[in-house]
């Protein structure tokens, strides 16, 4: 099998290629293959499963169509593509929720539209809504949403896990 681990950052998993192109966290991560995310290629239909953690929000609007359409044709028929983030609703509620100036800037805020020290350059917020349409439109056929777990912040974060028909 064969399961990639795309911009991973400090998330090594086992029995996934873990790839990055260590520009975050001054390179302090264990990788399996240096690669970008947004020029990374891969042979068409030989991957099983691609997972993307909390990088969502760095890839642009019009760019996250032609990743998603890049990813379902390396997946095989069946495969299954992961990705995790943010949900912006969630986030702006949080934000309309509180007059508290911390939690208004902090993680589960403004900070996680616009990114901090580490992670600063967000490009974009998804919610399920806008990401799963792009999926659709990619050519996946069956999309589920769950909560987000890798950060361990249901409440904010959501999963998304299509297949490849």
């Amino acid at each position: 099998m064969i399961k990639l681990n795309l911009a991973c950052g400090q998330m090594y998993l086992e029995g996934y290629i873990n790839i990055d192109n260590k520009s975050m966290y001054h390179g302090n991560m264990n990788i399996d293959q240096i690669g970008d995310v947004f020029t990374l290629e891969w042979e068409k239909e030989t991957v099983d499963e691609i997972l993307l953690s909390h990088f969502a929000m760095y890839i642009p609007f019009n760019e996250m169509k032609t990743l998603l359409n890049r990813w379902h044709s390396w997946l095989k028929p069946q495969g299954k593509l992961i990705i995790e983030t943010g949900n912006v609703k969630t986030i702006a509620q949080n934000i309309l929720n509180t007059d508290n100036p911390k939690e208004i800037n902090g993680p589960n805020g403004v900070m996680q539209l616009f990114g901090w020290e580490t992670t600063a350059g967000h490009k974009w917020a998804w919610c399920p809504e806008t990401l799963s349409s792009l999926m659709f439109e990619a050519g996946f056929k069956d999309v589920s949403v769950g909560d987000g777990h890798f950060h361990n912040n249901p409440q904010r974060d959501f999963l998304l896990v299509a297949i490849k028909d």
